[in-house]
């Protein structure tokens, strides 16, 4: 690989770096506050991306994950005043657990069935936390306490900002290592046509089952982050709102795309922030912010029309024919890609 060719396949993570540091040496709080929201979300997206872009698995329940992360980080450490990384540990594998025993039913199911199931999924979990006292109700949790080294409260705007875009690092490092992997090409084929994928001896069910834990624990990392940036956690932050705005950051990010989840968090919480002040046409400025994403990536038709079709109508079932030819070829043809 020539220089030019190793530059330009290292052009997202320079440039991120390069952004990350402007903002960090800018000394804004501003800037600084909102760029470590955006890669804490950015994290729930690339877990989302493994499950919808590589998998073709579209779910509605990562806000429910989230929560899992937010509240297992706030309820050991407020109330059973569990060292905050235990918490954070727990609160990943907790989710990745919870997601495997429910993936095992859900999973099963294909297109609208499975969309609806796993938005069901995701509002019980805010019903739950709503109603729930040992979860605060709707009033949630405060004061919880931080992740911390030492002197070092990752609370505070720098050592916050520096573990959320390490975690993204590493988050889009593992979306990396997975797509060039066999399983993420046995993931590419599931995309293509599940049962197809199935004649060619991939596991189906046990890969989408992976699949949906693994998004679920980045989503538990990214939940628990919040909670531990702000110190505070309540059902208002699972809402059904929360969960179209993820699927927005997705949309405009791109499928397979982890770093392009960094733009879509900060188009989506960023912009809005900025024209706050002109009340009048906020909603016109940001309806058009989005419709010029959507013209200038043409390729998020793909997820477009994934989504659409999982809505409308079920996916065909295993054994109803179909081409294993076509999905081993597309699997080898996406090898390359990335």
């Amino acid at each position: 690989m020539t220089a030019g060719k190793r530059l330009l396949a290292w052009w997202k993570p320079i440039l991120t770096v390069l952004v990350a540091a402007a903002v960090l040496f800018s000394g804004s709080s501003f800037w600084i506050y909102n760029a470590t929201i955006v890669a804490i979300y950015a994290i729930a997206i690339v877990g989302l991306n493994i499950l919808v872009g590589l998998a073709g698995q579209v779910s509605f329940a990562q806000t429910g994950f989230m929560a899992v992360g937010g509240y297992v980080l706030a309820i050991f450490t407020v109330s059973f005043h569990w060292d905050p990384w235990l918490a954070l540990l727990l609160a990943v594998a907790g989710a990745g657990i919870v997601a495997a025993l429910f993936g095992w039913p859900l999973l099963r199911l294909r297109g609208h069935y499975l969309t609806m199931a796993t938005f069901a999924l995701g509002m019980g979990v805010y019903a739950l936390a709503t109603g729930a006292n040992f979860m605060g109700g709707a009033v949630g949790i405060s004061a919880i306490p931080p992740l911390a080294i030492g002197p070092v409260s990752f609370a505070s705007p720098v050592p916050a900002f520096l573990l959320a875009f390490g975690l993204f690092a590493l988050s889009t490092a593992l979306f990396s290592v997975l797509r060039n992997s066999p399983v993420g090409r046995g993931w590419r084929a599931l995309s293509v046509r599940e049962d197809a994928a199935a004649s060619i001896g991939v596991p189906s069910l046990r890969y989408k089952i992976a699949a949906f834990a693994l998004s679920a624990m980045l989503g538990a990392v990214s939940g628990a982050l919040y909670v531990n940036f702000t110190t505070y956690v309540g059902p208002d932050l699972y809402s059904s709102t929360i969960i179209v705005n993820l699927f927005l950051m997705l949309f405009i990010g791109g499928l397979e795309s982890p770093y392009g989840s960094l733009v879509g968090a900060a188009v989506v919480l960023v912009i809005p922030e900025l024209i706050s002040g002109l009340a009048n046409i906020e909603g016109l400025i940001f309806d058009m912010v989005l419709l010029a994403v959507i013209i200038l990536r043409p390729e998020n038709r793909t997820l477009g029309r994934r989504i659409v079709s999982s809505i409308r109508q079920p996916s065909p079932v295993i054994g109803s024919g179909g081409s294993a030819e076509a999905a081993g070829e597309s699997a080898g043809n996406e090898r390359g890609r990335g």
